[in-house]
C-alpha cells in the first residue's frame, strides 16, 4: 500500500468517526447548548477530513 492510499484511508477513517460521533451527541443533546456546539464542531471536523480524504485520492490518481 503506496502512501497516498494510506493517507486517503486514515483521512477517511477519521471523517467516519468524527460524523458518526457528532451525529450521535447531535442525536442526544436534549437541547443543552454545550452539545449542541460540541456536535456542530464535531460535525465541521469530519467535513474537514471528508475534503482531505477527497484531495489525498485525487493526488494518489489525477484521472478522478
Amino acid at each position: 500500500m503506496n502512501n497516498t492510499m494510506r493517507a486517503t484511508l486514515i483521512w477517511s477513517l477519521g471523517a467516519v468517526i468524527f460524523s458518526l460521533v457528532g451525529v450521535y451527541i447531535a442525536l442526544n443533546a436534549n437541547g443543552i447548548w454545550y452539545s449542541i456546539v460540541s456536535a456542530i464542531i464535531l460535525l465541521l471536523a469530519g467535513v474537514t477530513f471528508a475534503a482531505r480524504a477527497i484531495l489525498s485520492l485525487r493526488a494518489s490518481d489525477p484521472t478522478i
